[in-house]
């Protein structure tokens, strides 16, 4: 008996090795297997996820900057009289005295004199108001004008693009190139939507 049981033991060892062997073979083929076909299902689903870019426009937007413009100008002066405009007052009281003197006769030749005198001076107190005496100079200024300067701004970029043959318009802080990344999202679809 102990020959058919020793017998029965290896036979039952052959059989337990050879089945783990042949476990272990689909074991390790079925997760590769598994594991390539979930290589696979991802591959498929980012190949989805990208869309291909078919128009890039970039948002533009004015923008106003104002600022000041200044330059330096020559600018030419006539400096003021040295007298301060009293000579042609006192040249006509004078001249105006002299006259006044030489029309009067006797006690009006007094009243002639300063009569004279009094008129010469307002005229030439009139003439000296309207003399442009003085000699000219040049001086240089500063003259400044607002001036508003205006340049163009990209704001942002309308893209159209191919997703699963129809196309979508959406706008973007960056121009994305030749393909861009989209987000699927499941919408209820028909009648029962609302």
């Amino acid at each position: 008996m102990d020959s058919k049981l020793l017998l029965g033991a290896a036979a039952g060892i052959v059989i337990a090795v050879g089945g783990m062997a042949v476990a272990q073979r689909y074991s390790a083929s079925s997760a590769a297997d598994a594991e390539a076909s979930d290589r696979a299902a991802e591959a498929a689903r980012d190949a989805e996820s990208y869309a291909d870019v078919r128009r890039v426009s970039p948002v533009m937007e004015q923008v106003r900057t104002p600022r000041k413009d200044c330059e330096q100008v020559t600018v030419n002066k006539r400096l003021p009289e040295r007298d301060g405009n009293v000579g042609g007052t006192l040249l006509g009281a004078v001249v105006g005295g002299a006259l006044g003197n030489q029309v009067g006769r006797g006690d009006g030749r007094k009243a002639a004199t300063v009569a004279g005198a009094v008129a010469g001076g307002v005229v030439g107190h009139e003439m000296d108001k309207n003399h442009r005496g003085g000699r000219v100079v040049a001086s240089t200024e500063t003259r400044c004008r607002e001036v508003t300067d205006v340049s163009d701004r990209v704001v942002g970029y309308d893209v159209t693009y191919n997703y699963k043959g129809r196309d979508y318009t959406t706008r973007m802080d960056y121009d994305p190139g030749e393909r861009i990344r989209v987000e699927p999202t499941v919408q209820p679809v028909g009648e029962s939507a609302r």
